[in-house]
């Protein structure tokens, strides 16, 4: 079936609030791309154009509608001031702490906020490279700018981090107000370097999800730092925001809601959140002013044949066409790596035949 939209024009469509042709799809792929161009999974996260060029070559044969971006969970440590791998050896599939910055609780006083002046810390570097092929494209420059507690959960010991919030509180209110600092700091400088019109930041993180923490300790450990990032970003004039809150966070809802409401702004968000969160409480929490991402359980991508992937898919559009700001095809998290091509072709296959509006 002939596509009536390019890509450029389908996303445009969506974020004015008109119809395209047919629902977009954004799969969530970083890693996987290095299938398309044969380079090493180490490579995508260390060389900026290696990165840019896979993902561009997966966009272009696929057909689906995310662009390149820079980011991975273990954000934050290497910018700090701590060291980082990258996934150059068997079962690695990310960027990984070698290095905490922050291995007592004394060393959070001492650490110093980065300021994006002199020289762009740890992985912005390779971030700022991407922007800059993409912005040479007139595509989205997509800058990793939250979740601030998951970055302060790897600036600190990962095993310590938990327990700090419950012994000393104070400490770890410190360590997320620094966090959030070098969160407005990049915003700065790539609003001032790429222009605000342009930005799309990604914020995510599965540390605040109700696995790891109840939702009386995101209301206090997450909700207000999360807020001030946002709040800035409203106030740069930033249009759209992607947002992913990794797997169970449906105890969490509330909040995500209060900063919609409290922040009253007039951008949108794109929410992925992860399997657990049903696509009808989506709609409810935030369908009249965002977008909706139908959240496709990863592991699915690799147990599940082509077939039975298009049915997948056909089921989650019916959940989420309707959704009144809008609806995009994705999974709830992260393509994974090893997935085989034609299970992305599934994706943009059901997306042709069963959303068109």
């Amino acid at each position: 079936m002939t596509n009536k939209m390019t890509s450029a024009e389908r996303m445009a469509a969506l974020i004015s609030g008109q119809k395209p042709d047919r629902i977009p799809v954004i799969p969530f792929i970083s890693g996987y791309s290095t299938k398309i161009t044969g380079i090493s999974l180490g490579d995508f996260y260390a060389d900026a154009d290696k990165c840019f060029e896979a993902q561009m070559a997966s966009m272009r044969l696929h057909g689906y509608e995310q662009t390149p971006m820079y980011g991975y969970a273990s954000c934050g440590a290497w910018e700090f001031g701590g060291e980082i791998g990258f996934p150059y050896k068997k079962g690695q599939g990310a960027p990984y702490v070698v290095k905490h910055p922050v291995n007592e609780i004394e060393d959070i006083e001492k650490l110093e906020v980065p300021d994006f002046e002199k020289e762009l810390p740890g992985a912005y570097k390779i971030a700022d490279r991407v922007a800059t092929r993409c912005a040479e494209h007139s595509m989205p420059v997509t800058i990793q700018t939250g979740s601030n507690f998951t970055a302060a959960s790897v600036v600190a010991n990962t095993s310590e981090f938990i327990t700090w919030l419950i012994i000393d509180p104070k400490a770890i209110h410190l360590l997320l107000d620094k966090v959030s600092d070098m969160f407005i700091n990049a915003l700065d400088f790539f609003a001032d370097k790429y222009g605000s019109e342009t930005l799309m930041p990604f914020d995510g993180g599965p540390s605040e999800s109700n696995n790891m923490i109840p939702p009386a300790m995101f209301e206090e450990f997450v909700y207000p730092y999360m807020k001030k990032v946002h709040s800035h970003i409203k106030d740069l004039g930033i249009n759209t925001v992607l947002m992913h809150p990794c797997a169970d966070q449906n105890l969490n809802l509330p909040y995500y809601e209060k900063l919609r409401k409290e922040l009253n702004w007039s951008g949108k968000y794109f929410w992925i959140f992860g399997p657990e969160t049903p696509i009808k409480d989506q709609i409810k929490v935030f369908g009249d002013h965002d977008i909706v991402c139908g959240n496709i359980n990863p592991p699915l991508f690799l147990t599940q044949p082509y077939e039975e992937v298009v049915e997948i898919c056909r089921k989650t559009i019916e959940e989420g066409i309707h959704s009144p700001s809008g609806f995009v095809l994705a999974p709830g998290c992260e393509f994974p790596v090893d997935a085989d091509p034609i299970k992305v072709m599934a994706m943009v296959d059901a997306a042709d035949q069963y959303g068109r509006m």
